[in-house]
Parts: C-alpha cells; structure tokens; sequence
C-alpha cells in the first residue's frame, strides 16, 4: 500500500467516525498524505546521515532550508519519488561537502563577518526581488504573496543576526560546524529562489525520473 492509498484510507475512517462531508476528507487526506510523506523522508534522511556520519552537518542544512523555505517556496517535484530522492541527496550532499571543506574554514572573524554580510545582502535582494517562489502546482494568493515576503525578509535579517553573533561571540573551533553549515544551506535555499535556481533544480531533478 503506498502513502496516497494509506492516507485515503485513514482519511476516510476519521471521516466516518466523524462524519465528514466529502470536502473536508480530502481535506484530511491531503493532510495525512503530507505528515506521512515528509515523516518518512526527514527519518530516511537522518538515518542516512547517522550511518554516514553527518548528521550534525545535516542537521544545520536541514533547519537552515527547511525554515527559510516554508517562507521563500522554491522548487519542487511533480511526484513523491522524485522529491524523496532529490531532497535526500540535496541534504546528504551539503552535510558531506560542509564537513569536507570544515578543516579549512579558519578564517580570522573580520573575514567570517564580511562574508555573511556578503550573503545577508545578496540573500536579501533576492527574498525583497523574487520571494516567494512559486510553482504550478501551488500557487499563492496576492495576500499570501505580500505576507510569505515579509517573513522570507524577516527571516533573512535574523539569519544575519543569529549568524553573525554565533561567529563574534564564540570561538570558531566551537561554533563553525554551524556557521559555515548555515552558509552553505542559507545560500543554496536563496539560489533556489531564483529563475535561474528553479532552472538548476528542475535539470538535476528531471534525469532521475528518465
């Protein structure tokens, strides 16, 4: 039984036992079909990253795009299959290339600092110039549209601000793992934001259903 099969049928025995009209069980059945799907994809991701040994590299990617995506949108895939394994090599693949590149993240803070104000202002210009991102599939209302971009600007500036304190306030040797992990992921989520990154996102993802 796959997921739409098991959520259709666990929507529909809350719906007679609560008895539903039919809108509100697809209503429940949307509902279902997202919670099991995404719970399926955040555990396999996790526990690839825990026998691959990056799960505190993943993490960071993962809380950086996922909070910043629920404002800003971005791509996403036409099927489950499809989101399933992009977003599990997406995810495996920034922890795996922020551990590689950890052991050279030594830079004296002046140059840490004028990097994430480098991201913070490219980042900004980005959420202000196209966020939030849109797709067929889902489309916003004009309202939704003007509050998804206050909060994606919101986000970025305290981004900025939670970055750049972690960076001044604690010895790098401590906190790099985290800031140069936030980087990496605050500067894909933005890219993806773009004409350009849908682009890219969409001709990573489309070979793998050939």
């Amino acid at each position: 039984m796959g997921i739409p099969d098991l959520s259709c049928s666990i929507a529909n025995y809350f719906g007679k036992e609560l008895e539903l009209d039919e809108g509100k069980t697809d209503i429940l059945r949307y509902g279902f079909e997202v919670i099991i799907g995404e719970g399926i994809k955040v555990i396999s991701i996790f526990v690839m990253a825990s026998l691959l040994g990056l799960t505190p590299y993943v993490l960071v990617a993962f809380l950086t795009v996922g909070t910043y995506r629920l404002f800003s949108g971005g791509y996403h895939s036409e099927t489950y299959s499809r989101c399933f394994i992009f977003s599990v090599f997406l995810f495996l693949g920034m922890g795996k290339i922020t551990q590689l590149l950890l052991p050279y993240f030594k830079l004296p803070v002046a140059q840490i600092i004028t990097l994430i104000c480098v991201v913070f202002v490219w980042s900004l210009w980005i959420a202000i110039k196209w966020a939030p991102a849109e797709t067929p599939n889902k489309p916003l209302a004009e309202g939704e549209k003007t509050r998804q971009k206050k909060f994606s600007v919101i986000w970025v500036l305290l981004w900025f601000l939670v970055t750049s304190f972690l960076a001044l306030a604690f010895p790098l040797e401590k906190t790099g793992i985290i800031v140069l992990g936030t980087l990496l992921a605050h500067t894909l989520q933005s890219f993806s934001v773009t004409p350009l990154g849908f682009r890219a996102m969409r001709s990573l993802d489309t070979p793998r259903i050939k």
